[in-house]
């Protein structure tokens, strides 16, 4: 678990918003949900709000560790900063999935698994530009929508029978998880998805 810092996150207010903050998601039951008004916390704060509320992002808090303490760490600048940002965020079964997958227990062994930088181009490939909305993210005439991510590839999303899923560059279909889907931060959206977005082809 990454270390906090007063300045970037205060932990007790986050906390105590995690009910509010999960209990504000649009429910997504067949159509995508139109925009709300931007919440009161960041992308970091409503990723460690959400984590202590239901558990499921230790592995992805653990990932952003990877690259420093809260107060001075190039992702958490990035998702905390003034730039409007959509993050698809991994849950904790997800995470596991990838980690066994490549036989390591700890995210920050990524990169010595795979290639230096790995797991910042993982990381990056679940952020977008613009507070998308599910109805920003999925065509509502059911139509394939291609969505350029940070890292420099795109996701395709998808209406289909086993409801909005996204499509990675490994040819993954990733769910989105109801109903964590249009969560509000002050500087953008979150979506929690079941599966690790992969940018590269195996």
């Amino acid at each position: 678990m990454i270390k906090t810092a007063t300045k970037h996150v205060n932990i007790l207010a986050a906390g105590a918003a995690a009910l509010a903050l999960l209990a504000s998601p649009a429910s997504f039951a067949g159509k995508p949900d139109g925009p709300g008004q931007p919440g009161e916390f960041n992308i970091v704060e409503v990723a460690i709000a959400t984590n202590i509320a239901i558990g499921e992002f230790d592995n992805l808090l653990a990932a952003v560790g990877c690259f420093g303490p809260l107060d001075d760490n190039p992702v958490v600048d990035l998702l905390s900063g003034d730039d409007r940002l959509t993050l698809f965020a991994p849950t904790d079964a997800a995470f596991d999935a990838l980690l066994a997958a490549l036989e390591i227990t700890d995210p920050c062994d990524v990169d010595t698994v795979l290639f230096p930088g790995a797991l910042l181009t993982v990381l990056q490939y679940h952020i977008t530009d613009g507070r998308r909305f599910a109805n920003s993210v999925f065509n509502q005439n059911g139509n394939s929508k291609e969505i350029e991510m940070l890292a420099g590839g795109n996701v395709i999303s998808f209406i289909g029978e086993a409801g909005p899923t996204l499509h990675d560059n490994a040819g993954q279909m990733v769910g989105v998880v109801p109903p964590f889907i249009n969560i509000n931060a002050s500087n953008g959206v979150v979506h929690v998805i079941d599966t690790v977005l992969i940018p590269l082809s195996p």
